[in-house]
C-alpha cells in the first residue's frame, strides 16, 4: 500500500494562498490531540511556527505598499515561515507512521497519487450530498452525509463568506478530521452563516469536495 505523504510545493503557492493555507495548519496543529507538545528536538514548536506566521502575514500586508524594503521583508518572512512549515511536515509525517487521520488532522495537504494497480490503491470517491443544521445550542451545528467509497476519514473545512459570490477568493479553515458522517457536530462557531464542506482521506489522498452548504448558526 502506498505510504501517505505531506505535499509540499509552497513555493508555488502566491503569499495569499500560502497564508490561508498555513494558517489553517498553524490552528489545526494548535493543542491537536495527536501531536501533543513537546515536538521533536529538532522541530520548531507551536508557539515558533505561530509567530512565525504573524510575521508573515504583518509582512505580507505591509509590502502591499510596493515599497522595496517593506517586499524584501515580506519575501525573508515567507521563507522563514515556509522552511518551519516544511520541519513540521517532516515531524508529523514521521509521527504519524501512515496514520491517514493523523495527517488529515493537520491541515496539510496529502499527495494525490496516482492509481498503481487494480487493488483499490486510489483515493477516495465522491461523497453523497452533505446537509447541515442548526441546533438549539449557540455556536453549534450537525453535519450529515453519506460516506465516501474507500475512505477511512473525512475532513471537514468552513468559510465565513459565500463561496459562490467571492470570485474564488473564499478561504477555507480547517474544522476537524472524523471517522464517521452520520453526525458530525461542529461547536463554538460564531452566529450567522457559515459555509461548510467535507471531503473523504485515505492512503492514497482525498477524495473530492461537497459542494459547499451554508448552515445558520444561532
Amino acid at each position: 500500500m502506498v505510504q501517505p505523504k505531506i505535499a509540499l510545493g509552497m513555493e508555488r503557492r502566491s503569499d495569499p494562498d500560502l497564508l490561508a493555507y498555513g494558517g489553517a495548519v498553524v490552528a489545526a496543529l494548535k493543542d491537536n490531540a495527536s501531536f501533543p507538545a513537546p515536538w521533536g528536538d529538532s522541530t520548531p514548536s507551536w508557539e515558533q511556527l505561530d509567530a512565525a506566521y504573524q510575521a508573515y502575514r504583518e509582512a505580507y500586508h505591509a509590502a502591499l505598499t510596493h515599497d522595496t524594503q517593506k517586499i524584501a521583508a515580506r519575501n525573508a518572512a515567507r521563507q522563514a515561515f515556509t522552511e518551519m512549515l516544511r520541519r513540521v511536515a517532516a515531524y508529523v509525517e514521521f509521527q504519524a507512521n501512515g496514520s491517514v487521520a493523523m495527517l488529515v488532522s493537520t491541515g496539510f495537504a496529502l499527495r494525490q497519487e496516482q492509481a498503481r494497480s487494480s487493488s483499490g490503491a486510489v483515493p477516495p470517491g465522491p461523497m453523497a450530498e452533505l446537509r447541515g443544521v442548526a441546533t438549539e445550542h449557540g455556536g453549534r451545528i450537525e453535519l450529515r452525509a453519506g460516506r465516501s467509497e474507500r475512505a477511512v476519514a473525512y475532513e471537514v473545512q468552513t468559510a465565513s463568506t459565500d463561496p459562490a459570490s467571492t470570485n474564488g477568493s473564499t478561504v477555507w479553515s480547517h474544522a476537524q478530521t472524523v471517522f464517521s458522517v452520520q453526525r458530525v457536530a461542529l461547536e463554538g462557531l460564531a452566529p450567522g452563516f457559515v459555509w461548510v464542506r467535507m471531503r473523504g482521506a485515505n492512503h492514497n489522498g482525498y477524495g473530492p469536495w461537497t459542494g459547499p452548504v451554508r448552515v445558520l448558526v444561532v
